[in-house]
Parts: structure tokens; C-alpha cells; sequence
């Protein structure tokens, strides 16, 4: 039998043994990004050549979620290895306490120098916590002049795109919006298209600087033994994606390169961004701090789930989600309200024109439903069959024993992250637990 690029690696490890000195690390982060939009994911139409590259020479994930899909709360995680609600960030804006350990600091103990540019989203307490911190017009070139020589180094680059508001002119040639693949869970109307190609416009601009930075390493001789990692830190800023724990909110691109450690492939191998830095503190040589609740990609056996949450972002909306290969079971622990869009979301050119479309009866029976009074208590999906999640499962009697295991799988990461909304299930792997109604 031929071994595809793909099932090669499934047979594989996803790393070599570490071998050699301490790697430096690269981490490059957009800002409202869903996994389909980038070239090397399908997206015929985006023009994102360096991050095509960079995932061409490493390897590609799929299966990438966040913890939540919005900004603050899971940039968190990726500090911490831990789910929002157990450090107190679930809630927007909400700094980092000075309390609460990150990866910095034992990389730091071991040698490390690092630095950041732009947004890293932690509160100004936590900004303190860098060797080094550019200003907003800093060159990236500058942290690179100002690294003592022999120290391994960490670097982290928060871009602003693609996070609106958008504009015409952002790139020379911009996108064409009647080439533009519209989801199928937005209406396809002219409005939507061009939102959508100024959307595609600013991920081109943030993969131009993202080259800037590879060529950077390579110039310095810095780009073999340098683990480069790509990923975003929520869904793209539509309707049913940023803000909400279907996919297009929680789905988003992971690229790792590093070329003297990892050779090309392709996985589906689930992975949350609590995994990061537990993944990076190994490859450094440096334990698993026992609070992180991540898992180290390269060496611990697979996930067969990854769980989210949403809070409060400009409203409050309590949301928790669990998502194996195969299904989801969204939790809405407050049915009672309505689907309410992010304020960016709110006022952009997309959702007044899915107004509109619903006054004008243009909208599906599909898109309508985002726009019902009330939200189900309980959402279980068929991804395989249904991946754009419109078909919800969880009172079809024929899909009650995969709903029972997710409720139990969600309730038992409840109860031991100390999550502070109540779990579905009490005592989840116990005999004896009890059903909750699940709602506030």
C-alpha cells in the first residue's frame, strides 16, 4: 500500500527525539482567525504564500481549538495551560492575576530570553513579565539586536489582523469578492462578499509580515534549530463563528516548523491551546508545571476530546462545548437569550445585511434559526454528516447514548478545572451522580 503524506504520519512521530541544544521558539499568533483561511487549509482564493510555506516544511493541524473563542480568554491559556474559568481570565479584558504562573517563567529559569511585539492581551501587570517588549512601531529586526548572544530566546508576535474594522486598501492587490467561497452558514449576498474579501485582505497582510519574520531567522542563521508556530486565537469576527463554540469559532490553524526536528506532514490529531505550552516547556528540557492541565503534542498520546467556553465578551452568554473526532455537545446555560453578536460583529456590513435578508424573507430555514428568541439548552452534532452543525441531535432518541457520554465527558472537565457554572452530571464517573436541569 502507498503511504499518503498523511496516513504516513499517523504511524509517526510528529517530532524527532530532541537532540542538540535548547530550541528557540518563534510563536505568531492573528487575531479573529478561523482554520479554513489560509492557502495551505483550501482556501484557493487567500493569498498567504509564507504561511503556505512554513506549513509545506512542517506540520499542519486540522484539529486545532481554542479554549474559548474569544481573545483574552484564551490567549490566556496559552500562558497558562489551563482552561480560562480555572485562572479567573474567563470574562474579556480581564488581566492575567500577578499570581497565576505562566510559561515565561520557568523558561526564563532556564536561560531563556524573551520577547514580545504587539498584542498579547494579559493586562499591563503582566506586559512586566518580558526581557523585552517592542513598541508598536518597533521593527521586528530590533529584538533580534538587542538578544545576548548564546541565549535561546522566545518570541511572541500578536498580530491585529484579521480583527475589525476593515478597510479598503489594506494589500496592493486585494481580494475579489466574487471569488470569495462564502461559508455555508452566512447568506451570500453582495454585502457579505466584500466583508468577506476585506477579511481575506487582512490575513494577506498579516502573512506578509509573518515573511518578514522567517526571513529574519533565516538571515540571522537562526531558522534550523528555531520551532516555529503559526495559530489563531479565535474564529474569523462573522455571525456563528467568533463568540460562539461551533466550529468556525473554535476551529483554528496550528502550523509547526521547525527543520532540524520535524519533517512535513499533515495530522487530525485533536489539540487545544492549553497543549502549547506544556508542548513547549518539553522541547525546552523543562517539566510540566503540575497546575498546567495541558498535554505535551509531541509525547503524550492523543486527545480524544478538547473542550471551550464562552462568558462574558460585550455580553454575558455562558457557554461550555465538548468535541471528539466525530460529535460536539454544545451547552448554552442560559437558553433564554438569543444569539447576540460580539459589538464588532454588531455593527459590521455582514450582520445588516443577515438582518435585512431575514426582513426581506430571503434567509434559509438554517439561517433563521440564528436568529430564534431562545437557543436550545442542549446542541449535539454529527460532524461527519453535518459539519456545518445544523442539525441538532440531542432529542433524537437514536443519539441519546453519544449525548449521555459527552454530558459526562463536559461534566467531569467541569468539576475538575473548578468551573463555576454547574456541570450537567454531579459525581460524572461515580455511582450514584445526579442530572441537573443545566441552566441558570
Amino acid at each position: 500500500m502507498r503511504l499518503t503524506r498523511r496516513s504516513l504520519l499517523q504511524s509517526a512521530p510528529l517530532f524527532a527525539q530532541a537532540s542538540g541544544p535548547p530550541p528557540n521558539f518563534v510563536f505568531l499568533i492573528s487575531d479573529d482567525h478561523s482554520q479554513p483561511d489560509l492557502g495551505c487549509y483550501g482556501n484557493t482564493v487567500m493569498q498567504t504564500p509564507h504561511l503556505d510555506r512554513m506549513a509545506r516544511e512542517g506540520v499542519r493541524f486540522n484539529n486545532c481549538f481554542v479554549t474559548s473563542p474569544q481573545c483574552s480568554p484564551n490567549r490566556s491559556s496559552i500562558f497558562t495551560g489551563c482552561a480560562p474559568h480555572t485562572t479567573s481570565t474567563s470574562r474579556l479584558h480581564t488581566p492575567l492575576p500577578d499570581y497565576e504562573p505562566s510559561f515565561l517563567e520557568p523558561l526564563k529559569e532556564k536561560g531563556y530570553f524573551v520577547g514580545a511585539f504587539r498584542k498579547v492581551h494579559q493586562g499591563p501587570s503582566f506586559d512586566k513579565r518580558w526581557d523585552y517588549y517592542g513598541s508598536p512601531k518597533a521593527s521586528f529586526e530590533e529584538f533580534f539586536d538587542k538578544l545576548p548572544s548564546g541565549r535561546p530566546f522566545f518570541l511572541h508576535v500578536g498580530f491585529s489582523d484579521p480583527h475589525r474594522p476593515y478597510q479598503d486598501g489594506t494589500i496592493p492587490n486585494p481580494h475579489d469578492p466574487a471569488k470569495i467561497r462564502v461559508p455555508a452558514w452566512l447568506p451570500d449576498t453582495p454585502e457579505i462578499r466584500k466583508d468577506l474579501a476585506l477579511y481575506h485582505d487582512e490575513i494577506a497582510r498579516m502573512d506578509s509580515e509573518c515573511g518578514q519574520i522567517l526571513s529574519i531567522l533565516q538571515k540571522r542563521g537562526l531558522g534550523q534549530n528555531t520551532c516555529v508556530v503559526f495559530t489563531g486565537d479565535n474564529g474569523m469576527p462573522f455571525p456563528r463563528a467568533k463568540g460562539t463554540c461551533y466550529d468556525a469559532g473554535i476551529n483554528v490553524p496550528l502550523i509547526f516548523r521547525w527543520p532540524s526536528q520535524i519533517k512535513p506532514a499533515v495530522t487530525d490529531q485533536l489539540v487545544s491551546h492549553v497543549d502549547l505550552p506544556v508542548t513547549w516547556l518539553e522541547l525546552a528540557g523543562i517539566p510540566k508545571p503540575a497546575k498546567m492541565q495541558g498535554r505535551s503534542i509531541r509525547t503524550s498520546a492523543p486527545r480524544t476530546e478538547v473542550f471551550s467556553e464562552r462568558n462574558w465578551h460585550d455580553n454575558f452568554d455562558p457557554i461550555r462545548s465538548v468535541r471528539t473526532a466525530r460529535h460536539k455537545l454544545i451547552f448554552n446555560a442560559a437558553p433564554h437569550f438569543p444569539y447576540r453578536p460580539a459589538w464588532d460583529l454588531e455593527n459590521s456590513p455582514t450582520w445588516k445585511s443577515y438582518l435585512a435578508e431575514s426582513r426581506r424573507g430571503r434567509l434559509s430555514d438554517q439561517h433563521m434559526r440564528l436568529l430564534d428568541p431562545t437557543r436550545p439548552l442542549l446542541e449535539l452534532y454529527d460532524l461527519q454528516s453535518d459539519p456545518h452543525e445544523f442539525h441538532n441531535l440531542a432529542a433524537d432518541p437514536a443519539h441519546q447514548e453519544t449525548l449521555a457520554d459527552l454530558k459526562r465527558r463536559l461534566s467531569q472537565w467541569m468539576h475538575d478545572t473548578l468551573d463555576f457554572l454547574p456541570p450537567g452530571k454531579t459525581r460524572p464517573n461515580e455511582p450514584g451522580g445526579r442530572e441537573w436541569p443545566m441552566s441558570l
